[in-house]
């Protein structure tokens, strides 16, 4: 899985590259007529949906991560402290 996220944003820069060069390439050569046009806007509103997805993705698994890790870090302060003194300061902290 690592593997595939290194590669994800790379893969799809060259695949937006390819497109853009093609579709410029037949602008400049005048093939593309109204149909080339719209194939390209939505190929790449598909492409750039893909992306923008996995970097949603990317980013709720990195917000997931640091909020177990806040969670792991509160229980081992709990284990070590008073429980009755870690208590009081998140009330203190949250203003319960």
């Amino acid at each position: 899985m690592r593997t595939l996220e290194k590669i994800f944003p790379g893969f799809f820069a060259a695949v937006g590259i390819t497109l853009v060069a093609t579709w410029f390439a037949l602008v400049i050569t005048g093939a593309a007529n109204m149909l080339i046009h719209i194939l390209f806007l939505f190929t790449a509103a598909f492409v750039f949906e893909i992306y923008s997805s996995n970097q949603q993705y990317q980013a709720e698994e990195e917000k997931r991560k640091r909020e177990m890790e806040e969670v792991d870090k509160m229980l081992h302060q709990l284990k070590e402290d008073d429980p009755e003194e870690m208590i009081q300061e998140l009330e203190e902290e949250f203003n319960l």
